[in-house]
């Protein structure tokens, strides 16, 4: 006989133990012990926290859900229907939170009891029963750019809160689809029901997309670039359809096509999987039946600009546009001049030709002086257009206030229109040539001494004659002992010149300055590296008057910041003078004289 096993002698102990246990004890104690045993052990289940709740009726029905899910799998947690209510409560923000906080702290009657306050929770930031919005939003629902799937879960959610029927339901999702998978579902009944049809579609779908992927992958040679030869024109290939049913009546022309309708085979070759527009057997006629060259696309219309203000003069490339509503300079050019801008008068919307919006303008800069060519002079106010790829444009407005004539074919401004004559061009006078064949440039020309001219010189004034000689007054003076020095910033890089366009006159004038001004010793060759750029700007009398910007290299010269003498201090030395020079300032006070 073999050995009982330990563990059934221990248990069987117990019994034993819980037995005499159990005869001894009171009734209630029997009772209560019963009732222990009876009761099954309790267990917590993991619930994730439902996420703060503020206050959006759409989230409201699937707040208290998971509310209410966690509260049963946890209830031990959670005891009585107030302790409920405060584990709600702790889960609202923002107007919710605001909404309960009276309720709680003014120990509302109806913080006693759950389904009361889940009713009223409802009423306040729930949606009513029988909302017509979510018809409606079921009505408009469309596929659009969205895939089947993406579309079916939006349909869904939406069809659980309406209360339609399923017939009802079918057809509107029906009427939302993409045309192309609505096709293939066209021969399919609706009694199938709403999750039948929803999975076909479906599936429909995602086989269209397979075939369409599979033919985008196949390398298509008639599709290749060539370059351009002689024109080809390729038989036209024959209809597979009417070949196919050429010889047929048409009672059975008629049912072959309602069975492909039926079974969704494609109308051109009777094959399934894809629809007559992707047939794989039409791509393989020829796409291309001539060749021609390209056109070259033309240029834009451009002219040479310059903007001036009272401190500087710069030149930029101005696009004639008959298309802008507008006159406008860049950003980044603005920017870069550092030109004041000031607030327009309301913003203005830039659209594209597409319709697109492209931009909001709502600075404007000016006024400026706007040069074209050589005598063309305007004073315009331009608006700011950011992130423009041409410095200045100018606009209809523009070509209807001048009204030029423009070759297309040079893209030049042949002749203005009437009112610039006006106001545009300065009043210029008509003087005789010095020379014969003499280029008249005025101001801009250096004045050469090519004859003596007879002055008649006061006798008092005798002894002066030599300040009135034309050819000492072309001279420089003599060198004297002492050098002003123009010192640079050590360290510093060489800066580099602006090259600024010219007109052909204004080469002219300065191929003829630069003559006079080496013949007369004004200037000499150098082979500096330092360079400043060089241009005209018109006078009021209608010449031109030679500028060369000194700016870039005054910026890095070492300034003499030498003190300046005082208004009152140099009024005194002037007090009782009658007779006035520009050299009295210069004098010593033990010198000066009246």
């Amino acid at each position: 006989m073999s050995s009982r096993d330990p563990v059934e002698e221990l248990a069987e102990a117990l019994r034993r133990a819980l037995a005499s246990a159990a005869g001894s004890a009171t009734p209630a104690s029997v009772s209560a012990a019963a009732a222990a045993v009876s009761s099954p052990p309790v267990y917590a289940s993991p619930m994730a926290v439902p996420a703060p709740y503020s206050g959006a009726a759409e989230d409201c029905n699937g707040f208290l859900l998971q509310c209410s899910l966690t509260l049963e799998m946890q209830s031990h947690l959670y005891p009585d229907d107030r302790a409920k209510i405060a584990f709600i409560i702790s889960r609202l923000d923002g107007k919710a939170l605001r909404w309960a906080e009276p309720l709680w702290s003014q120990s509302n009657p109806m913080m006693s009891s759950l389904s009361a306050f889940t009713r009223h929770f409802r009423e306040v930031f729930g949606r009513p029963e029988g909302d017509s919005s979510v018809g409606e939003r079921l009505c408009r629902i469309k596929q659009g750019n969205l895939s089947v799937t993406e579309y079916a879960l939006q349909f869904r959610t939406l069809a659980a809160a309406s209360g339609w029927n399923e017939q009802a339901l079918i057809t509107t999702y029906r009427q939302g689809l993409d045309p192309q998978v609505r096709l293939h579902l066209a021969a399919h009944e609706d009694s199938m029901g709403l999750e039948k049809f929803i999975q076909l579609s479906v599936r429909f779908a995602t086989r269209m997309q397979l075939c369409f992927e599979e033919h985008q992958s196949q390398p298509a040679a008639s599709t290749a670039p060539a370059q351009p030869g002689p024109v080809s024109h390729p038989e036209p290939a024959d209809d597979a359809m009417q070949l196919e049913l050429s010889e047929v009546s048409s009672a059975d022309r008629q049912w072959e096509r309602q069975r492909r309708l039926a079974q969704s085979c494609c109308f051109y070759c009777g094959g399934s999987g894809h629809f007559v527009a992707k047939c794989p057997l039409r791509f393989a006629r020829a796409l291309v039946s001539s060749l021609f060259p390209t056109q070259n696309i033309s240029k834009p219309l451009s002219v040479l600009v310059s903007l001036t203000t009272h401190e500087f003069c710069v030149s930029a490339t101005a696009l004639i546009d008959s298309g802008s509503a507008g006159n406008f300079i860049s950003g980044a050019l603005c920017r870069q001049l550092q030109l004041p801008t000031a607030a327009t008068p309301k913003i203005y919307q830039v659209h594209a030709v597409t319709g697109k919006l492209l931009r909001q303008v709502r600075r404007q800069a000016g006024p400026l002086r706007l040069h074209i060519g050589v005598m063309h002079t305007e004073e315009i106010v331009l608006m700011v257009l950011e992130d423009s790829t041409a410095e200045v444009v100018l606009g209809r407005s523009w070509l209807e206030q001048h009204d030029p004539i423009i070759s297309w074919r040079t893209g030049e401004i042949l002749r203005w229109g009437h009112k610039c004559f006006e106001g545009c061009f300065p009043e210029r006078p008509n003087p005789r040539p010095s020379r014969p064949h003499a280029l008249q440039v005025h101001a801009t020309s250096v004045e050469s001494p090519l004859e003596a001219r007879s002055v008649n010189i006061p006798a008092c004034y005798s002894h002066f004659w030599d300040v009135f000689c034309p050819k000492k007054a072309s001279k420089l003076p003599p060198h004297r002992p002492w050098d002003c020095a123009i010192d640079l910033i050590p360290g510093e890089p060489v800066p580099k010149g602006r090259i600024y366009s010219l007109t052909l006159p204004e080469e002219k004038a300065m191929e003829e300055y630069i003559k006079e001004a080496l013949a007369q010793g004004y200037i000499c060759p150098s082979t500096s590296p330092a360079a400043s750029s060089f241009f005209f700007v018109a006078k009021k009398d209608g010449g031109l008057r030679p500028c060369i910007d000194y700016r870039a290299l005054n910026k890095i010269t070492v300034k003499f910041r030498y003190p300046l003498p005082l208004v009152p201090a140099a009024l005194e030395r002037l007090r009782g003078a009658t007779v006035f020079t520009k050299l009295d300032l210069q004098l010593d006070p033990d010198t000066e004289g009246g």
